[in-house]
């Protein structure tokens, strides 16, 4: 009798929160999807067209893992141009997964899912996760960081396996706007490391892992040399040249935008409110900190420079969106909440009403952070005349 309630307590504490999640899943992520707001946006129609003709696809294959899906969900389902909202709502939920497998790595499970919980309720994922035009894709940086995290942790007689799929999934990466440059400065960063990989590989892996790499991009090479317009947009750079004041003015607004004023277009954000709130800002102030002042490492100078490169590459007024600069911003965060809780721990080290006070506090703190952007995307954003505005167009 003992081991059965064991047992179903145990199941049963599991099954709750599994449903529980599943739960807040759907709501975030696929409730209302089709009915927030009173129709599609341009870009939307113009992706669900784009997916709808695989010769199109063939000759500007930029967002082809989007693209694809939209086309497979439409030939099986008959969603209609709702399919694109729901393929980007997926590649959301994988957002918040992957988000949540790095941070796990880098820190404990309660700053890792305190830390996810913010991310996941962010007005920056849920407007690209919810918005199927294909810029949900461009945090695919959560993807490099996290295969090279994992490539760290693998058994050496397993590595040439995973190589095979590394290789295939840096050439897809390239489909995506701007992930080009991402990818380089990894291999930069990480060349000590790489290069001593590559020594003991035998002759036929190391050609097993270019040829995979070439026949996946292939594609992408064929549609740049017949369009030279695909290979910017790929590489997220514009199609016109700006001048450099023009360059400068955009880089002030994209920090700015950060954190104390935006000018978003209503299709994308919420008029002027910046990319994080006040509690936001000062716990990625603590992480950016940490990561530039006393904790430079392979992976702190990576993060700290992808997010610099992901700034300029914005900034340049090219493909390139905030989408690729948003969990980026949240891996700050996620340091900031672990630096906060230790130093409160350290100041009160043995006083557990203290130290039970302080973990409430910040709970408190990031519950109210995360309802304060889950308001403003679904309360404040659906109702600006901006929005409505930008939406019109019937499905």
């Amino acid at each position: 009798m003992d081991r059965f309630q064991t047992f179903f307590f145990r199941i049963w504490r599991n099954s709750v929160l599994v449903l529980s999640l599943a739960l807040i899943t759907y709501l975030l992520y696929f409730h209302r999807l089709g009915s927030l707001l009173p129709g599609y946006s341009s870009t939307e129609l113009h992706a669900y067209r784009t997916a709808g003709d695989w010769h199109h696809i063939f000759h500007n294959p930029i967002n082809a893992p989007f693209s694809a899906l939209v086309w497979l969900l439409t030939a099986v389902w008959h969603h209609g141009i709702l399919a694109t909202r729901i393929v980007s709502a997926v590649f959301g939920l994988g957002a918040a997964l992957l988000f949540y497998a790095i941070a796990r790595i880098q820190h404990e499970y309660r700053v890792s899912f305190l830390a996810t919980i913010l991310f996941a309720t962010s007005a920056g994922l849920l407007h690209d996760a919810r918005l199927g035009n294909g810029q949900i894709l461009q945090m695919a940086v959560l993807v490099l960081i996290a295969a090279f995290l994992y490539a760290q942790r693998l058994q050496h007689d397993r590595r040439y396996g995973f190589g095979y799929l590394m290789a295939a999934l840096m050439a897809l990466l390239w489909y995506i706007p701007g992930m080009l440059w991402i990818e380089l400065f990894g291999l930069a960063v990480m060349q000590g490391g790489l290069r001593r990989q590559l020594r003991y590989t035998p002759v036929r892996h190391l050609f097993g892992w270019i040829v995979t790499f070439l026949v996946v991009v292939s594609p992408l090479v064929y549609a740049s040399v017949r369009n030279w317009h695909v290979a910017l947009d790929a590489a997220g750079l514009p199609h016109d040249v700006h001048s450099l004041s023009h360059i400068v003015s955009r880089l002030l607004d994209t920090i700015l935008a950060i954190g104390i004023h935006s000018n978003g277009s209503p299709v994308m954000w919420l008029s002027h409110v910046p990319l994080l709130n006040a509690v936001e800002l000062v716990l990625g102030a603590f992480g950016a900190y940490y990561y530039l002042g006393r904790h430079r490492t392979a992976r702190s100078v990576f993060l700290v420079g992808t997010t610099l490169l992901a700034i300029v590459l914005i900034s340049l007024g090219g493909t390139v969106g905030y989408a690729c600069l948003v969990p980026l911003l949240y891996l700050f965060i996620s340091r900031g909440i672990d630096q906060l809780l230790k130093r409160w721990t350290t100041v009160f080290p043995r006083n557990p009403i203290a130290r039970f006070t302080g973990v409430v506090v910040v709970c408190v703190m990031l519950f109210f952070s995360a309802l304060y952007q889950v308001r403003a995307y679904y309360v404040a954003w659906p109702h600006a005349p901006a929005t409505r505005q930008a939406f019109r167009h019937k499905g």
